[in-house]
């Protein structure tokens, strides 16, 4: 199907507008919640790169839009070509051109995206044998951005090809070498990622109704991986060639803005309900027998707490225990029912466990945790 109908046009229109809706929502409400949490001179490096998504899936929806709308590219069939007038050529060079901003735009958006969840697991990570992992793939990563880069520069000339009506040579209209890289890359660094932090994410020592939550946010990345195969599939297989592929295009796009600031917004909505934080958390149990609700009291900061600028909160990744330490709650002695839940050098190293709780700042031997 080289040539779209005007249903195609409006649902196309209609879906991709509604899918840009959605993630510049999430977006903003991201650096909402980042912002509330660590305050502007705070944010992380992640923050200020999913502000960069911004112009460029902007862009992106713009590009496809106008590639659909505006009456398509140099992908002609015989008859097309046939057909051409002054005005359909003009504009199928302007569509053309709006393809080689969206191929460039989709890498710049998709790509983002993979460093700024790379950053967050790098964070999970810190101090363990998959943390080197991570920073692997972030070369990986960072080595199919440059490939990607260098094939969409290179494999059409004169590079005025791309948007030569009717095209002067396959890989000016099919970018199919492109295509290719783009590919390989894309879906073998998600796929890795998803190996690495999947069971990563199973082994935390956290309530099953949370372990689900997290699974299922993260999980999303294999939505992310079908799209682009599919993308793949519409745009590369001769009988299936079709401007579908841009459909499936958006869609990786924005699936993967959604899953790259769902945890952050997860934060958020946890603060706004406090009760979310306590799902599958039991009751708090004392030496003296005492039950006590875990909605009913909130944790206190001790005597050995001092807090500053260098105390950074840790975000929904970081606050579960990675080190040995547990989430339990039962069993604590009467001195953390005075005392609070900040425990001195001294006590870690009589007491049978350390309870970390959610977004609670803390100092161990004046080094910030």
């Amino acid at each position: 199907m080289m040539s779209t109908s005007q249903s195609f046009n409006q649902e196309f229109k209609i879906e991709t507008w509604t899918l840009y809706g959605v993630g510049m929502l999430a977006i903003f409400t991201r650096l909402a919640s980042q912002i509330r949490r660590l305050g502007i001179k705070r944010l992380r490096t992640d923050d200020w790169l999913i502000i960069t998504v911004i112009p460029w899936y902007t862009l992106l929806v713009v590009s496809v839009n106008r590639v659909i709308i505006g009456g398509g590219s140099n992908y002609m069939t015989p008859e097309d070509i046939a057909a051409l007038t002054p005005q359909t050529k003009a504009d199928r060079i302007s569509g053309s051109k709006w393809v080689l901003v969206s191929e460039e735009v989709m890498v710049l958006c998709v790509w983002t995206c993979k460093i700024c969840m790379l950053l967050i697991y790098r964070r999970l990570t810190e101090g363990l044998t998959r943390g080197k992992i991570i920073n692997a793939v972030l070369i990986y990563v960072a080595a199919g951005f440059v490939a990607c880069q260098i094939a969409l520069f290179t494999t059409c000339r004169p590079f005025s090809g791309y948007w030569a009506v009717p095209a002067t040579d396959d890989q000016c209209w099919s970018y199919y070498n492109f295509e290719i890289v783009e590919g390989t890359f894309n879906v073998s660094a998600d796929l890795v990622v998803l190996l690495v932090a999947i069971p990563l994410l199973m082994k935390l020592r956290i309530p099953i109704q949370q372990k689900i939550i997290l699974v299922c946010v993260f999980g999303m990345g294999v939505f992310v991986i079908a799209a682009a195969i599919l993308t793949k599939v519409y745009s590369l297989v001769p009988d299936l060639v079709s401007y579908s592929y841009l459909n499936w295009y958006f869609r990786e796009a924005s699936v993967s803005i959604y899953v790259t600031n769902l945890p952050a917004i997860w934060a958020l909505f946890r603060d706004i309900f406090p009760a979310v934080k306590y799902w599958g958390y039991p009751s708090r149990t004392y030496s003296d027998g005492t039950v006590e609700n875990r909605k009913t009291w909130l944790p206190q900061f001790g005597t050995n707490y001092s807090g500053g600028p260098d105390v950074e909160f840790r975000d929904d990744l970081e606050m579960f225990d990675r080190l040995g330490m547990t989430n339990s709650i039962e069993g604590l002695d009467g001195r953390s029912k005075d005392q609070g839940l900040a425990l001195s050098v001294s006590e870690l190293s009589t007491s049978g466990h350390l309870a970390v709780y959610k977004d609670v700042p803390f100092i161990i031997a004046g080094k910030k945790v």
